[in-house]
């Protein structure tokens, strides 16, 4: 894939002289050393602290309707069904409107979903308001990985990947922290006004970077069968099939052997305490940071197969062994890293291979797609390693299941061509608009 420059949903009259193109740095340095790139990391970091200001509270509020924990389960199920159902919606819609466009509408759905939820009186309608906000995290993420993509040279975007997801990390670290003093402050529905108000402010921020260099560049808008008729021939991509299985697997992992399956076997099996219990979960979170920004070198300088095939094998082994400790319950914490470490340098390999096999001009319709392809694995994962750890198998079975993707896609990424991406001479990337009719 050659990835042009920045590109948006406006049009240039014919009248208009084109704009000169932004500046942008030599093919392979590092993203961060771009500005149109540091400046959605802005928007990334702004949403994520508001999202983690609400992860410790949200339990609490649907506990103050007198629900039990099955039914504060249906919350979260709800809005993951809800932004699944929306993944490639939100793909055909930045392909028809732009990214900006995309983000801006995500970022506003998210915000009255939260508003909504803040002002919930009964348990229905924070059923209601957090699940529509799935449709608007869709959108905006689908925006961003989109501008993403099109801004970074392939060779350029394994760093991208994992400076963008350790801008996530860096706001849902701090986000819990300054939840839990707004609800002892102001209540439990306090956060969630924090995090609406905080996505407005997002909102600016997106309406003043992604704009910027729009009118520069020229973008074709889609329809969506044009849309997906241009996606179609990645479904015969290796490059891009990988991507979608290996995400599969990411969000799979995390979500059963990590999170969910985890917490409950540590518990019961582990006889470990609650406060040990989080430390563990927090150790998901040390792998990705150890690991980031090496994996994502390591895969723009020595290829995707490179660094996604041993992070595969460390997450089925890793997956693996958890189902073997009960003897030595303070495995559990090297085997959270370990798990960590692997689902994150994956992930800066996933952002590669997306990067090499979707077209030049970008694809929202694929990258909606792949964000559908982790959405499934994190809502599978947990009702089926918890069904198979509740038969004969136990939990040595549901680590043996849940090890199970990781295993198969090991093999399937060996397909992968060796050697890192052909590097693209930055002239060659520049379009400026031409004077053009104006579309739509």
């Amino acid at each position: 894939m050659t990835s042009p420059p920045p590109q948006g949903t406006e049009t240039v009259e014919e009248t208009t002289p084109a704009p000169t193109p932004p500046a942008t740095a030599p093919a392979g340095e590092s993203p961060l050393k771009r500005p149109e790139f540091r400046k959605l990391l802005a928007i990334s970091i702004t949403v994520a602290l508001g999202f983690g200001m609400v992860i410790p509270v949200l339990p609490l509020l649907a506990e103050s309707f007198g629900v039990g924990l099955a039914a504060i389960g249906l919350v979260q199920l709800v809005f993951g069904l809800t932004r699944f159902s929306f993944g490639l919606v939100g793909g055909l819609v930045v392909d028809r409107f732009g990214e900006r466009a995309s983000t801006m509408a995500g970022l506003l759905i998210v915000a009255l979903s939260s508003y909504a939820a803040g002002f919930s009186t009964t348990f229905p309608q924070l059923v209601l308001a957090r699940g529509f906000g799935g449709a608007g995290s869709a959108l905006f993420i689908g925006g961003l990985m989109n501008r993403i993509l099109r801004i970074i040279e392939p060779e350029a975007m394994g760093r991208a990947t994992g400076a963008f997801r350790s801008s996530f990390l860096v706001g849902i670290a701090a986000g819990p922290v300054l939840g839990g003093l707004a609800a002892d402050r102001f209540g439990v529905a306090a956060p969630f006004h924090f995090y609406a108000t905080g996505l407005l402010v997002a909102t600016v921020i997106a309406y003043v970077v992604m704009g910027g260099a729009e009118a520069a560049y020229r973008r074709p808008r889609r329809s969506p069968l044009e849309a997906l008729r241009a996606a179609r021939p990645l479904l015969h991509d290796l490059r891009y099939v990988v991507a979608l299985v290996a995400t599969f697997v990411g969000w799979w992992t995390i979500s059963g052997p990590g999170q969910i399956i985890g917490v409950v076997y540590a518990k019961n099996r582990l006889e470990l305490s609650p406060d040990q219990i989080g430390l563990a979960i927090t150790m998901l979170a040390v792998g990705e940071v150890l690991i980031l920004w090496v994996a994502g070198r390591a895969s723009d300088r020595y290829g995707r197969r490179s660094v996604l095939v041993p992070s595969l094998g460390v997450v089925a082994v890793a997956s693996f062994l958890m189902g073997q400790i009960e003897s030595v319950p303070l495995a559990f914490f090297p085997l959270m890293i370990a798990i960590g470490a692997g689902v994150a340098a994956g992930g800066t390999a996933i952002g590669g291979l997306l990067a090499d096999s979707i077209p030049e001009g970008g694809s929202g319709a694929a990258v909606g797609v792949n964000q559908m392809a982790g959405d499934l694995g994190y809502l599978t994962a947990p009702a089926l390693l918890g069904a198979v750890a509740e038969s004969s198998l136990d939990y040595e079975g549901a680590y043996l299941v849940g090890a199970l993707p990781a295993a198969i896609v090991f093999f399937v990424a060996l397909r992968l061509p060796r050697g890192a991406p052909r590097a693209v001479d930055p002239a060659a990337r520049e379009h400026p608009v031409e004077p053009h009719e104006p579309v739509g």
